[in-house]
Protein backbone atom coordinates (compact mmCIF):
# COMPACT_ATOMS: atom_id res chain seq x y z
CA UNK A 1 0.00 0.00 0.00
CA UNK A 2 2.45 2.21 -0.64
CA UNK A 3 0.39 4.78 -2.35
CA UNK A 4 -1.67 4.56 0.23
CA UNK A 5 -4.06 8.39 0.25
CA UNK A 6 -2.91 9.34 -3.19
CA UNK A 7 -4.17 10.17 -5.92
CA UNK A 8 -3.15 8.56 -9.44
CA UNK A 9 -4.54 9.70 -12.92
CA UNK A 10 -4.07 7.64 -16.39
CA UNK A 11 -5.39 8.41 -19.46
CA UNK A 12 -5.83 5.96 -22.09
CA UNK A 13 -7.38 2.91 -18.82
CA UNK A 14 -9.45 1.23 -20.64
CA UNK A 15 -6.87 -1.40 -21.91
CA UNK A 16 -3.38 -2.78 -22.49
CA UNK A 17 -0.34 -0.56 -20.69
CA UNK A 18 -3.00 2.08 -18.94
CA UNK A 19 -5.63 -0.73 -17.89
CA UNK A 20 -2.74 -2.56 -16.15
CA UNK A 21 -1.14 0.78 -14.61
CA UNK A 22 -4.55 1.55 -13.17
CA UNK A 23 -5.00 -1.72 -11.87
CA UNK A 24 -1.73 -1.23 -10.11
CA UNK A 25 -1.84 2.11 -8.87
CA UNK A 26 -5.25 0.54 -7.06
CA UNK A 27 -3.32 -2.77 -6.21
CA UNK A 28 -0.74 -0.42 -4.25
CA UNK A 29 -3.63 1.71 -2.35
CA UNK A 30 -4.03 4.80 -4.99
CA UNK A 31 -7.37 6.36 -5.59
CA UNK A 32 -7.49 5.78 -9.53
CA UNK A 33 -9.11 8.42 -11.69
CA UNK A 34 -8.77 6.88 -15.43
CA UNK A 35 -9.86 8.56 -19.07
CA UNK A 36 -10.51 6.85 -22.11
CA UNK A 37 -12.93 7.28 -25.04
CA UNK A 38 -14.42 3.77 -24.57
CA UNK A 39 -17.49 3.52 -21.91
CA UNK A 40 -17.89 -0.21 -22.00
CA UNK A 41 -13.82 -1.15 -21.72
CA UNK A 42 -13.69 2.02 -19.23
CA UNK A 43 -16.29 -0.18 -16.80
CA UNK A 44 -14.48 -3.14 -16.69
CA UNK A 45 -11.25 -1.72 -15.81
CA UNK A 46 -13.26 0.24 -12.75
CA UNK A 47 -14.48 -3.24 -11.90
CA UNK A 48 -11.32 -4.32 -11.90
CA UNK A 49 -9.49 -1.65 -9.98
CA UNK A 50 -12.08 -2.02 -7.31
CA UNK A 51 -11.34 -5.67 -7.28
CA UNK A 52 -8.27 -4.15 -5.30
CA UNK A 53 -9.88 -2.77 -2.84
CA UNK A 54 -9.41 0.87 -4.09
CA UNK A 55 -11.53 3.70 -5.09
CA UNK A 56 -12.11 4.55 -8.56
CA UNK A 57 -13.76 7.46 -10.68
CA UNK A 58 -13.58 6.41 -14.67
CA UNK A 59 -14.03 9.82 -16.91
CA UNK A 60 -14.97 9.52 -20.44
CA UNK A 61 -13.01 12.06 -22.24
CA UNK A 62 -10.69 12.62 -25.45
CA UNK A 63 -7.04 13.65 -24.84
CA UNK A 64 -6.76 15.81 -27.90
CA UNK A 65 -9.97 18.25 -26.47
CA UNK A 66 -8.70 20.77 -24.10
CA UNK A 67 -11.73 21.18 -23.04
CA UNK A 68 -11.96 17.39 -21.87
CA UNK A 69 -8.46 17.51 -20.77
CA UNK A 70 -8.98 20.40 -18.20
CA UNK A 71 -12.45 18.85 -17.24
CA UNK A 72 -10.23 15.43 -15.94
CA UNK A 73 -8.05 17.07 -13.98
CA UNK A 74 -10.79 19.55 -12.45
CA UNK A 75 -12.78 16.10 -11.86
CA UNK A 76 -10.22 14.63 -10.47
CA UNK A 77 -9.51 17.44 -7.67
CA UNK A 78 -12.87 17.81 -7.21
CA UNK A 79 -13.42 13.66 -6.31
CA UNK A 80 -9.88 13.39 -4.48
CA UNK A 81 -8.96 16.77 -3.14
CA UNK A 82 -5.57 16.57 -5.07
CA UNK A 83 -3.53 14.93 -7.79
CA UNK A 84 -0.46 13.23 -6.78
CA UNK A 85 0.82 11.33 -10.25
CA UNK A 86 -0.25 10.98 -13.51
CA UNK A 87 0.82 8.43 -16.10
CA UNK A 88 -0.35 9.96 -19.91
CA UNK A 89 -0.23 7.10 -21.89
CA UNK A 90 -3.22 7.44 -23.96
CA UNK A 91 -2.23 7.47 -28.15
CA UNK A 92 -2.86 5.47 -31.17
CA UNK A 93 -1.85 4.17 -34.19
CA UNK A 94 -3.21 3.60 -37.67
CA UNK A 95 -2.30 1.73 -41.08
CA UNK A 96 0.63 0.88 -41.70
CA UNK A 97 1.83 2.04 -45.24
CA UNK A 98 4.82 3.91 -46.94
CA UNK A 99 4.67 7.79 -46.20
CA UNK A 100 3.67 8.91 -49.68
CA UNK A 101 0.33 6.84 -49.10
CA UNK A 102 -0.13 8.31 -45.85
CA UNK A 103 -3.08 10.49 -45.29
CA UNK A 104 -3.25 14.26 -43.70
CA UNK A 105 -6.17 13.29 -41.99
CA UNK A 106 -4.06 10.45 -40.37
CA UNK A 107 -1.45 12.58 -39.72
CA UNK A 108 -3.67 15.00 -38.37
CA UNK A 109 -5.44 12.23 -36.12
CA UNK A 110 -2.27 10.33 -34.71
CA UNK A 111 -0.64 13.73 -33.64
CA UNK A 112 -3.74 15.52 -31.85
CA UNK A 113 -4.37 12.60 -29.94
CA UNK A 114 -0.24 11.12 -29.37
CA UNK A 115 1.45 14.98 -29.22
CA UNK A 116 -1.60 17.46 -28.72
CA UNK A 117 -3.28 14.87 -26.10
CA UNK A 118 0.47 14.52 -24.13
CA UNK A 119 0.47 18.45 -24.11
CA UNK A 120 -2.77 19.51 -22.71
CA UNK A 121 -2.73 16.88 -20.27
CA UNK A 122 0.99 17.94 -19.30
CA UNK A 123 -0.23 21.40 -18.64
CA UNK A 124 -3.06 20.86 -16.76
CA UNK A 125 -1.94 18.46 -14.71
CA UNK A 126 1.37 20.22 -14.03
CA UNK A 127 -0.70 24.13 -13.14
CA UNK A 128 -2.94 21.86 -10.34
CA UNK A 129 0.32 20.04 -9.15
CA UNK A 130 2.49 23.41 -8.86
CA UNK A 131 -0.83 24.89 -6.96
CA UNK A 132 -0.19 21.41 -4.66
CA UNK A 133 3.44 22.06 -4.37
CA UNK A 134 4.07 18.10 -5.43
CA UNK A 135 3.39 15.90 -7.83
CA UNK A 136 5.21 12.83 -10.81
CA UNK A 137 4.13 12.77 -14.45
CA UNK A 138 5.09 9.61 -16.29
CA UNK A 139 4.95 9.81 -19.88
CA UNK A 140 4.50 7.04 -22.40
CA UNK A 141 6.13 6.92 -25.37
CA UNK A 142 7.63 3.37 -27.42
CA UNK A 143 10.66 2.84 -28.88
CA UNK A 144 9.35 4.55 -31.98
CA UNK A 145 10.13 7.81 -30.03
CA UNK A 146 13.79 6.43 -30.34
CA UNK A 147 14.10 4.66 -33.71
CA UNK A 148 11.86 4.87 -36.51
CA UNK A 149 10.23 1.63 -38.55
CA UNK A 150 9.16 2.02 -42.18
CA UNK A 151 5.53 2.30 -42.84
CA UNK A 152 4.32 4.13 -39.35
CA UNK A 153 5.58 7.55 -39.62
CA UNK A 154 3.06 9.70 -38.62
CA UNK A 155 3.19 7.36 -35.37
CA UNK A 156 6.88 7.95 -35.39
CA UNK A 157 6.23 11.65 -35.58
CA UNK A 158 4.08 12.08 -32.67
CA UNK A 159 6.12 9.06 -30.36
CA UNK A 160 9.36 11.71 -30.93
CA UNK A 161 7.53 14.65 -29.76
CA UNK A 162 6.26 12.81 -26.64
CA UNK A 163 9.88 12.41 -25.84
CA UNK A 164 10.77 15.72 -27.03
CA UNK A 165 7.83 17.32 -24.42
CA UNK A 166 8.79 14.70 -21.91
CA UNK A 167 12.64 16.38 -21.71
Amino acid sequence: MILQDKVALVTGGSSGIGRATAIAFGAAGANVVFSDVRSVEGEETAALIRETGAECLFVKSDVSSEADVQALVQKTVATYGKLDCAFNNAGIDLAVKPLHEQSIEDFDKIMSINARGLFLCMKYEIQQMLTQGAGAIVNNSSTNGLVALPGISPYVASKHAVMGLTR
